[in-house]
């Protein structure tokens, strides 16, 4: 693993899309730094997040927000456009009321929510969390079926919530499981891990359930990714909890990019990588443990980071350069190497919480505790306004026949989209 331990600031502004847009410079990753100006609510319990006519409750809106960082973490208020802002780095902004999103963007947004815009990039996808969604009717979200290649844990369809304005993904053992056994879960089919030209793959035995939320197709690449979340609060276990873009079948190339949380190293890092990885020939690709062409990297934000506080996590994925954000900080960028360019074909959005059993690769599984619980308060995607393939309008219809191959099938409920 390569590890980079540096963390530069950027000073950032923000530039807002709404009736009656803001005249603040533009910047290139909209965001709100402590100390920062902010046109939208800040949460109640800021320090100096009022507005001039801030909410008097937790989380309530103001026309204008004070100049503060958006108030910490507190209790969620009623407010449609409750804490933190648009930016996203102060408290939750409660469940608020779902809405229609403005013109041209997918997605579930939030009342009253006016959202940065950031330059370069035009907003295309928001999931607020406000109410369910129906994962087996939703045009752009679905569940998966499969497994991660390591570890104990199987997703399926259940242990996805929407409750209290997040989204819930709850890893746990089966009834009478114990936290030793990694084997209680049959071996099963699963459409979530077909290899091609496969529609199914037969999984192992499993000791843990939880859950995985992922868009329905291989169509988004370039652009900006932001999500809000929290991880378990399991100090030393051995759980990773995400969000990345990853693109399916898996061995015909492996494509992707992560943000994981990871407990083993503390609570002062953050994970990540960068794979690009396509087999000789017409090779089947497994996950290429050789550095060259995997950046794996960890980063620590700040000697004060706590990764069980909520967090704004993202990154920019450009034909140049990925760069990894944590509350609107800079921690890491990779600008390519020989054996492992910046990948150029498009992938699905997920988001995940899986468990390791025996092994310690990842941290102390003694130290497991279950049920574990991630929450995610919003997501965010912007395209970057040079990508002129995705994501394209019209799915499944509207891919390239490479990005929907009977091998790209997400779970038995799917009606299978490939060719």
């Amino acid at each position: 693993m390569k590890v980079w331990a540096s963390a530069s600031a950027i000073g950032l502004s923000l530039a807002y899309f709404s009736a009656g847009c803001s005249s603040e410079p533009p910047t290139d990753n909209g965001y709100v730094p402590v100390g920062g100006t902010s046109s939208a609510a800040g949460t109640g319990s800021g320090t100096s997040g009022s507005g001039t006519a801030a909410g008097t409750s937790a989380g309530g809106s103001g026309t204008t927000a004070g100049t503060g960082s958006g108030g910490d973490t507190g209790t969620a208020g009623t407010s449609t456009a409750g804490g933190g802002g648009a930016g996203g780095i102060g408290g939750s902004g409660g469940t608020g009321m779902a809405a229609a999103c403005p013109a041209g963007v997918d997605g579930h947004c939030k009342e009253g929510t006016v959202y940065p815009e950031v330059p370069g990039y035009t907003l295309k996808l928001v999931e607020e969390f406000d109410a369910p969604l129906d994962l087996n009717a939703d045009p752009i979200w679905t569940w998966s079926d499969g497994n991660p290649a390591d570890g104990q844990t199987g997703f399926r369809e259940q242990n996805i919530k929407f409750e209290g304005g997040y989204m819930t993904l709850t890893a746990e053992k089966p009834e009478g499981c114990t936290p030793a056994e990694n084997d209680c879960i049959d071996s099963r089919d699963s459409f979530g891990e077909a290899q091609a030209p496969a529609t199914k793959a037969t999984i192992s035995e499993m000791g843990v359930w939880s859950g995985e939320l992922r868009t329905k197709y291989n169509n988004y690449r370039y652009g900006r990714y932001e999500v809000k979340l929290i991880p378990p609060n399991v100090p030393m276990g051995n759980f990773l909890s995400t969000m990345f873009i990853f693109r399916t079948p898996k061995n015909v190339v492996w494509n992707e990019i992560d943000i994981e949380l990871e407990p083993w190293k503390g609570k002062d890092q953050v994970f990540g990588n960068a794979v690009n990885f396509t087999g000789p020939g017409n090779a089947p690709v497994g996950y290429p443990n050789d550095p060259a062409r995997n950046d794996a990297w960890q980063a620590s934000p700040g000697p004060t980071f706590d990764m069980y506080a909520e967090h704004v996590y993202a990154f920019n994925w450009t034909p140049e350069k990925i760069e990894w954000f944590v509350d609107g900080v800079s921690i890491r960028s990779f600008t390519g190497e020989p054996q492992n360019l910046i990948s150029t074909k498009s992938g699905k959005i997920m988001m995940n919480l899986w468990v390791f059993g025996s092994s310690a690769a990842f941290g102390d599984p003694s130290k497991n505790t279950f049920p574990m619980v991630a929450k995610y308060d919003w997501f965010r995607f912007y395209k970057l306004n040079s990508d002129d393939t995705y994501p394209c309008v019209g799915t499944p219809g509207c891919l390239p026949a490479e990005d929907k191959t009977t091998s790209s099938q997400n779970n038995p409920k799917e009606m299978n989209y490939g060719k």
